[in-house]
């Protein structure tokens, strides 16, 4: 067989060939030598016991571990296609035999190789949020075949089952959007993998977050009655109150700097001080509370009233935002760019915001 390659056997050493001994490594090497030179159902168990006579060995105890896995090199090889042929049993069961291998070996085997298999297979069949009859009679047989106990298997369904439904709720949170498509795709991957989605509290409000979120980008905004002055076709769609309106603005910092001085004793208790007093200044910017208000967003302009002041920004002025957690900047193609902080929903505004000058630019 190509799937057993021959190894060169260790050589003896100075002592081991005075006193005409063996390396007992060379035992297992030479079983695998064994395996690679003949047909599985034409090696028997007696060839085996001339190995270990051989070495002056009991295989089936010494290398107990070796031999597990060479069946489980072969059961692995078997396995590569998911399905057991009638004469890969057969194989099987003759290489248990003369490998010594007890039924406690083989199903712990099975097992362990199964359960990395039945799972790949598994995450195979659900990668499309479906399982399919078809699929389900294909895993049922392959864990049959594999004899994987049945609390393995149902372990292994159900993790997989679950995992693939968080996953795809993972990523619905991580794009921040919930569509209604999304919507009714994780209610049919539930229906199909028999999952019963429960949604605690938490998550219900961020999913309800998160369609709102899709509904402000995709369907038509609403419309709000406002008592300011609006232009022809201009439509207010939000409104929101107590905002704050900064601006960075240069203060100057004034220092005082002397220089280097020192000082001559000209007669008894009178000094001549030499240097002199120079006062510095530099200027920083810093943000400052311009004004507080109420701030309307329409599909045409930014409008702040305030309490010092009204003003507006056209949103065809408006280069660019940088959105924040409680708020956004703005920057203009001229004038200051402010920044405003919203005390409610600034999530919404910058969303809605963002939607405008985006329809705009198009």
């Amino acid at each position: 067989m190509s799937l057993f390659k021959p190894t060169t056997l260790s050589e003896r050493s100075f002592f081991q060939r005075i006193f005409k001994q063996h390396p007992q490594e060379n035992a297992v090497k030479e079983v695998n030598n064994l395996l690679a030179s003949k047909p599985l159902l034409q090696i028997s168990k007696q060839e085996i016991e001339t190995i270990g006579n051989k070495y002056g060995v009991n295989i089936e105890k010494e290398f107990i571990l070796n031999l597990e896995e060479f069946y489980a090199v072969y059961l692995n090889y078997c396995l590569k296609d998911k399905s057991l042929s009638e004469d890969e049993l057969k194989e099987l069961k003759h290489l248990k035999t003369v490998l010594y291998l007890d039924d406690k070996s083989i199903d712990n085997l099975h097992s362990r190789i199964g359960e990395i298999i039945y799972k790949k297979s598994f995450q195979e069949a659900v990668a499309d949020g479906r399982l399919t009859k078809e699929e389900e009679a294909f895993l049922d047989k392959l864990e049959n075949e594999l004899r994987l106990p049945k609390e393995l298997a149902n372990k292994i369904s159900n993790e997989t089952r679950h995992s693939f439904m968080s996953n795809y709720v993972a990523q619905i949170i991580a794009d921040q959007r919930l569509s209604p498509d999304e919507e009714k795709e994780m209610e049919a991957i539930a229906a199909s993998l028999n999952i019963d989605v429960k949604i605690d509290d938490e998550n219900k409000e961020i999913f309800n977050k998160l369609k709102k979120y899709w509904a402000l980008e995709n369907l038509e905004l609403e419309s709000i009655d406002t008592n300011i002055a609006l232009q022809r076709n201009e439509k207010c769609h939000l409104v929101i109150q107590n905002v704050n309106w900064y601006e960075l603005r240069s203060v100057r910092q004034r220092v005082s700097y002397s220089g280097y001085s020192t000082s001559f004793k000209v007669a008894k208790g009178f000094y001549l001080r030499s240097g002199s007093y120079k006062p510095r200044s530099y200027s920083t910017d810093e943000m400052k509370l311009i004004d507080s208000g109420t701030l309307y967003l329409t599909n045409k302009r930014i409008i702040f009233t305030g309490l010092k002041k009204n003003s507006n920004i056209k949103l065809d002025k408006i280069l660019s935002i940088t959105p924040y957690s409680d708020g956004l900047e703005i920057y203009k193609e001229t004038g200051k760019s402010p920044t405003l902080s919203l005390p409610q929903r600034p999530d919404v505004f910058c969303i809605i915001l963002e939607r405008l000058l985006r329809e705009r630019n198009f």
